[in-house]
């Protein structure tokens, strides 16, 4: 890390030897061999790790679309976008032409756009405690921890990208047996190390966990909360993944020591992050933060102090006072090199407890048992903040193996450990269920988002139509099409499912109030003037058959071509066919 942090290992002269009693073990009960903890998972914890993405399901028949979609047209923003909607034609569902609606599998779960990484040494990248040690220094003591009322303790450390590839066996051989690893800052940067740093450890055995260094002043708490949960931040109840930490330090940017905030606007914010994570993983994240900044910036909050764990910092041989509201730590951040040294207060057995319970978070807001059910972990939290809308369980928690459900009198929590708990009510959830719930799963996937009009799952969406007073299904490579091109601001509500195509290459489709997509030779979106004058033909069973290109420009035309050799081209405010082939 040494290489990583110029400016502020220039306050850290002289203090190697310091760190090299800290190395050797003094003063730490050490247990020489601690494997990680297996176990099972808790309901509500899901079954994977934290780095686990998507959800499980039955997969996609090979016919089916299963990659991501054709880039649609550029031309979205064009008069042609919206010169025209449908027009009575034979293939349009509204008009009675079309089968009913298939229930048809899908394609495979669409894959996660990787998130753009700062390089390390950007100046966005601030590793745990880098302004701590910037501000307050580090004691002229030596290094050995020395916790106050500590028994036991279990030696760890923490990483960021200037730690580079972590030689884990070497950590391992030198006692340490957990590890947090820098995840994110603020919302737009991902430590490019963190992969292989937080799986590296876990092949090697230690306990790990991922932290996100807090920026108050650049976006909300629950915001930055997301962003840490969407890459990496998660929690499982498996007994190797230590909860989240929130990086709570200076301003290493312009605008004062506490961002430009007040104390009780900060304590908000901090609530606002841990309120997030507690209703997306079941337990709220570790806190971390030195005395002197907690006690300046956010002051005595003691409905903070009393749920969250706390990770203190004080590069001294003891941990000195605690910040205001806290009478324990959890753990002690004591040393900067050479490499960040932390403590654990307890056994190494109490260090596998805290990290497969949620340990001192409070139980009330999310456990409870109504008509004998029990709802608990993260569906208890977000069953906490949605009961009105819900109503009672109607029925235990169902663990599917790659994650559970709770099904309510008017709706369902679904939660796995990559998309975290989301609650469904109303006709979306009437949808849902008339699927089956097995079916559903094997389907849609797990819920990634909340509502009872338009809710996303992991495979596809379910869109209520108030006009046509029906839930339709968009869904596998057309719903990536759907999704990719704006949804409904550009297509318009669904009015059908997927159903299947009546030929001229297409094998299965989507309608909407103001276009179609299509699969086929490829996926393809049909919308604008050219939609109009394509469903007047009888679209993919008309003249023109299915289209195979998006459209495209030429000259100041608008054009798409179809399966019958056909091009509609869009100029001046009308639309034209050629035959070009065949």
């Amino acid at each position: 890390m040494a290489s990583g942090r110029s400016g502020i290992r220039s306050l850290l002269i002289g203090v190697s030897a310091m760190a090299a009693l800290a190395v050797s073990g003094a003063a730490i009960t050490t247990v020489t061999a601690v494997a990680a903890p297996g176990g099972g998972s808790t309901p509500g914890a899901g079954a994977g790790s934290a780095q686990a993405g998507g959800t499980g399901g039955v997969g996609s028949p090979a016919a089916e679309p299963s990659s991501s979609p054709a880039s649609t047209s550029a031309a979205s923003s064009d008069s042609e976008s919206s010169a025209g909607t449908s027009g009575a034609s034979s293939g349009d569902p509204s008009d009675g032409g079309s089968s009913e609606p298939s229930a048809a599998t899908t394609s495979a779960e669409p894959s996660t756009e990787a998130t753009a990484s700062i390089s390390p040494g950007d100046p966005q990248d601030h590793p745990m405690g880098s302004q701590i040690a910037k501000h307050e220094g580090v004691s002229s003591q030596a290094m050995a921890p020395r916790a106050l009322a500590v028994t036991a303790s279990v030696p760890g450390l923490d990483v960021s990208s200037h730690d580079g590839a972590v030689d884990w066996a070497s950590r391992w051989s030198a006692g340490k047996r957990f590890v947090w690893a820098k995840a994110t800052e603020g919302t737009s940067y991902t430590n490019p190390e963190f992969a292989s740093q937080y799986n590296g450890s876990a092949n090697q055995g230690f306990i790990r966990g991922a932290y996100h260094f807090a920026l108050p002043n650049n976006s909300s708490g629950s915001a930055q909360a997301k962003y840490f949960s969407d890459n990496g931040g998660g929690w499982s109840g498996d007994g190797k993944t230590l909860p989240g930490a929130l990086d709570m330090e200076y301003n290493p940017y312009s605008g004062g020591s506490c961002y430009g905030l007040s104390q009780a606007q900060m304590a908000s914010w901090v609530r606002d992050f841990s309120s997030y994570y507690l209703n997306r993983w079941g337990r709220y994240p570790i806190i971390y933060t030195s005395a002197s900044w907690w006690d300046q910036c956010v002051g005595t909050a003691t409905s903070i102090s009393s749920a969250q764990p706390l990770w203190t910092a004080r590069y001294a041989s003891a941990v000195g006072t605690l910040p205001a509201g806290w009478t324990r730590h959890t753990v002690w951040q004591y040393a900067e090199t050479p490499y960040d040294l932390d403590s654990f207060n307890g056994t190494s057995a109490e260090l596998a407890t805290f990290a497969r319970t949620a340990g001192t978070t409070p139980a009330d807001p999310c456990t409870t048992t109504v008509n004998g059910y029990r709802v608990s972990g993260a569906i208890g939290c977000k069953y906490a903040t949605a009961k009105s809308v819900l109503g009672n369980p109607v029925g235990a928690m169902v663990n599917r193996g790659d994650g559970y459900y709770q099904l309510f009198a008017n709706g369902a929590i679904t939660y796995s450990g990559g998309t975290g708990a989301h609650e469904i009510h109303g006709s979306v959830f009437s949808r849902w269920k008339g699927l089956g719930v097995d079916a559903a799963f094997n389907r849609l996937g797990y819920a990634t988002g909340d509502g009872n009009t338009d809710v996303t799952f992991g495979r596809g969406e379910i869109v209520w139509n108030a006009g046509r007073a029906r839930a339709y299904i968009v869904e596998g490579g057309i719903w990536q099409a759907y999704r990719k091109i704006g949804g409904s601001t550009a297509m318009g509500l669904p009015k059908s499912d997927m159903v299947a195509g009546r030929g001229g290459g297409v094998m299965k489709m989507n309608w909407f109030e103001s276009g179609a997509i299509t699969w086929g030779s490829g996926i393809h979106v049909v919308r604008g003037a050219i939609y109009t004058a394509w469903t007047r033909s009888g679209s993919e069973a008309g003249v023109y058959g299915g289209p195979i290109t998006d459209t495209y420009r030429s000259g100041t035309a608008i054009k798409q071509n179809f399966y019958h050799g056909y091009t509609l081209s869009y100029a001046g405010g009308t639309v034209s066919a050629a035959r070009t082939t065949g």
